[in-house]
């Protein structure tokens, strides 16, 4: 009721040119920018914003200003996934803050209207009949709202609509990403190793290891965008380790590992390599199962957000024969 009271005032104000007494109204706060107009009070008729350069004399500060608001039903700026929901600040108009915005589908102000920007409930009590307000509609015809937009309240103002707002039916942009990360193709590693696959190695004897094919779908950088319910959003993927089960009860975890060379001889591997410190034959098939597990992490951005997911692990997997040295010399 206190909002309403408070918009009815406003908009009084409005009708007399005093628009800029009622709200924290940037545009009018400060220099005349003059310029396009970009929102007209409907109210009054008049212009409440108009085009300008942003970060020029008197600009407000943007920093700390809240994403989220209030708990919600809908989708949630704070979610692991974001929200569907963001609000897409005009360019180069004097407020701040600019570009897209997360904000909760459903909050304190009511129901989130994606195409007006603001969230939406019903103005109580209703204008009386003959309003402006009501573009020519009866009252019980539909209904008036509140477009109030918290992040820029220059852009508030009243809308007549014929049925009530329903919450954004769109997917999250951290479900749009694993959209992104689907056309990726990412799969596990081919394994370097030295000895190589079908070679015996020897207990005692470095052996290396190391990621042989670390291109776009098996070690990263790879970067994909998905636009899904009119939400668009651009994930970079890349592998952040490589845990290596040496199938005799150790791991190691190394990056993309240093592909042997024979100039290296005996020595170990400088970053990914395993020492064997008893034969295989007593292992299922005479040999271990050395696998590689890469794990991915995927940074996504869209709809005003940013998040992070990481990937279940793609394995792949070797049979190395370990012999004891006097065996090879007999």
């Amino acid at each position: 009721m206190r909002r309403a009271v408070r918009f009815s005032l406003c908009l009084a104000l409005a009708v007399a040119g005093l628009f800029g007494m009622c709200s924290p109204a940037i545009a009018t706060d400060g220099p005349d920018v003059g310029g396009e107009c970009r929102i007209v009070d409907l109210r009054s008729g008049t212009c409440s914003v108009h085009v300008s350069v942003p970060g020029g004399e008197g600009a407000p500060d943007t920093d700390g200003i809240p994403v989220g608001y209030g708990g919600s039903d809908g989708g949630s700026a704070d979610s692991e996934d974001g929200s569907p929901c963001f609000f897409e600040a005009p360019a180069h108009v004097w407020l701040g803050p600019w570009g897209q915005h997360g904000v909760d589908c459903v909050s304190e102000y009511g129901t989130w209207a994606q195409d007006l920007g603001c969230y939406l409930s019903p103005m109580d009590p209703q204008p009386p009949a003959g309003d402006p307000a009501w573009a020519g509609h009866e009252p019980g015809d539909g209904a008036v709202y509140e477009c109030v937009n918290p992040l820029a309240p220059n852009l508030n103002q009243v809308v007549w609509l014929a049925t009530p707002p329903e919450v954004v039916n769109a997917p999250a942009p951290g479900v749009v990403a694993r959209q992104a990360v689907a056309q990726m193709s990412l799969r596990a590693i081919e394994i370097g190793a030295a000895p190589p696959p079908g070679a015996m190695a020897v207990v005692g004897v470095p052996v290396w290891l190391w990621v042989a094919d670390p291109g776009a779908t098996t070690f990263g950088e790879n970067t994909a965008t998905a636009s899904v319910g009119g939400v668009t959003v651009t994930a970079t993927a890349r592998a952040s380790e490589v845990r290596w089960d040496l199938g005799d009860g150790t791991t190691t975890s190394c990056g993309a590992g240093t592909p042997y060379e024979p100039h290296f001889g005996g020595s170990p591997s400088p970053d990914c390599g395993h020492v064997f410190t008893r034969e295989s034959g007593f292992e299922p098939g005479g040999a271990y199962t050395v696998t590689a597990s890469t794990t991915w992490v995927v940074d996504w951005a869209g709809a005003g957000q940013t998040g992070t997911i990481t990937l279940d692990p793609l394995v792949a997997e070797l049979q190395v024969v370990v012999a004891e040295g006097q065996v090879l010399v007999s």
